[in-house]
């Protein structure tokens, strides 16, 4: 859907929400477009926050192995 298109559908909701009103086209539509711009710009944001570089993943310390008998083995020093 084109950005006019977007405009029109906002400006006709905001006529409805006004119990649609007669001779407030171009109110209505001014409306449309400021809303519309703005809903541009909070998308826009939102995409950019996001980032572009991948973000690297935390690292977690490494995880003790269990012997057999159930017990964390210890490392042993050479």
């Amino acid at each position: 859907m084109g950005r006019e298109d977007e405009i029109r559908l906002i400006a006709y909701a905001i006529w409805e929400e006004e119990s649609c009103p007669d001779g407030r086209d171009c109110e209505h539509w001014l409306m449309a477009e400021t809303v519309w711009e703005e809903r541009k710009k909070a998308t826009k944001a939102d995409a950019g926050s996001t980032g572009s570089a991948p973000k690297r993943a935390a690292r977690r310390p490494a995880k003790a192995t269990a012997t057999a008998s159930g017990r964390k083995a210890r490392k042993t020093q050479p």
